[in-house]
């Protein structure tokens, strides 16, 4: 009977652990007479200081389900759940609004995209912040923007027009947009960019997004990953030669390598880096998310070299 009450205990107590740092679905904020909806994660850990706040930006076609897997499909970025509760760090998975597509997405810099929604994203993820910093023990010095693909081009909207108030972002599947109609504080802020140089649908070598013409009218265009690159080392006026390095090859199956090119400027503590995945696609690399065969014939080949969360909750992490 003892063992049986104690088996008990634990059980009820890993419950209660659970729910403890269970995901909030289905938030909302009202930005501009609009109702804006938005999913997050608290850690299950007694906090004695401020917490660092990652915000996840979902791509085009894509929700806040889409980026935690719990639409029940394969979702590299749901890793960061676990990382956030190991870490005690917050998570905030905000949801872009509907484009004349009828799709989610996001409001990025993108002159010549017609498709994208008109909203004020950038007031909206700037207020979400400010309201989760006075409801959660965040530290607002130390707020990052993980995005993917249109996620990803937004996420440089924010280094762009908000930097002073993110201290790093990373960028996935996305590049700069060719003709931008951001402004630009010409704050440092620290850049990861990950991109693969087979992506048929946001070109390394920069040109037109998408395989066709979209229905509802255009996608834009970006530069290519080199130059984004460029623009963000030019930003933080480094001036240094990069760190350049491979990863071991350890999945010889996916077809794909990566390489790493690493810039730092130590005057103003930021940094810039690209991870070159060479064969990868439209497509974010991951050890243990592997989408399905059918997928990939649209997006491109995914590289299992290494698991993109981890590498970018490390990028984070040393950017303080």
């Amino acid at each position: 009977m003892k063992k049986c009450a104690l088996y008990t205990f634990l059980a009820l107590a890993f419950i209660s652990t659970s729910v403890m740092a269970e995901l909030l679905k289905d938030r909302s904020l009202e930005i501009d007479g609009t109702k804006r909806t938005y999913d997050i994660f608290t850690p299950n850990k007694n906090l004695k200081n401020l917490s660092p706040l990652v915000i996840l930006l979902h791509g085009h076609f894509g929700d806040a389900d889409t980026m935690t897997g719990e639409n029940g499909k394969k979702a590299p970025y749901k890793l960061w759940v676990d990382i956030a509760d190991r870490e005690g760090w917050h998570l905030v998975i905000p949801e872009g609004e509907f484009g004349p597509d009828g799709k989610r997405g996001w409001n990025d810099c993108r002159a010549n995209n017609t498709i994208n929604p008109k909203t004020n994203d950038v007031k909206f993820i700037n207020a979400l912040v400010e309201k989760l910093a006075k409801k959660y023990p965040i530290d607002k010095k130390r707020v990052y923007v993980h995005g993917t693909s249109n996620g990803g081009i937004m996420a440089y909207r924010l280094a762009q027009e908000s930097g002073d108030k993110y201290r790093a972002i990373a960028a996935v599947v996305a590049s700069m947009p060719e003709k931008n109609k951001c402004e630009h504080l010409r704050v440092p802020v620290s850049v990861l960019i990950m991109n693969g140089t087979e992506d048929p649908l946001v070109p390394y070598e920069g040109g037109g997004i998408g395989r066709r013409k979209a229905l509802h009218g255009e996608r834009g265009s970006v530069l290519s990953t080199i130059d984004s690159m460029d623009y963000w080392v030019r930003n933080n006026n480094i001036k240094v030669k990069p760190i350049v390095r491979q990863i071991p090859d350890i999945e010889k199956s996916d077809k794909s390598t990566i390489y790493v090119e690493q810039y730092l400027n130590q005057k103003n503590n930021t940094e810039v880096i690209l991870y070159e995945v060479r064969g990868g696609g439209h497509t974010e690399p991951s050890l243990s998310e592997h989408y399905r065969r059918l997928y990939k014939l649209i997006v491109g080949r995914q590289n299992r070299d290494i698991e993109m969360a981890e590498e970018v909750w490390r990028f984070f992490d040393r950017n303080r």
